[in-house]
C-alpha cells in the first residue's frame, strides 16, 4: 500500500524543521560529552589521594616536636639514676 497523495516538495518543507532540531540536539549532546570527558581527563586531583610527589616517604616527626594538632609537645622524661 502506498500513500494516496505524495507531494515530495511539501513533505520536505514539513520535515526540515524537525530534522534540524534533531541534528542540533545531537550536536549539543556530543559537545556536552566532549566537555565532560575533557574535564574528567585533565583534572589532576584524584579523590582520596594525598597531593605530593610520587614515591616521597613522609619523615616521622622529630623527638620533642609539637604534635600536628598544635598542642604543646610533652617534655621528654629525665632519666633517673
Amino acid at each position: 500500500m502506498s500513500a494516496p497523495r505524495t507531494n515530495l516538495e511539501k513533505q520536505k518543507r514539513h520535515h526540515i524543521v524537525p530534522i534540524i532540531g534533531i541534528i542540533v540536539v545531537v550536536l549539543i549532546a556530543l559537545g556536552g560529552f566532549l566537555w565532560w570527558f575533557n574535564d574528567e581527563t585533565t583534572d589532576p586531583e584524584i579523590p582520596g589521594e594525598v597531593p605530593g610527589p610520587v614515591g616521597e616517604i613522609a619523615e616521622p616527626p622529630a623527638t620533642g616536636a609539637a604534635p600536628v594538632d598544635g598542642a604543646p609537645a610533652a617534655e621528654p622524661a629525665e632519666p633517673t639514676q
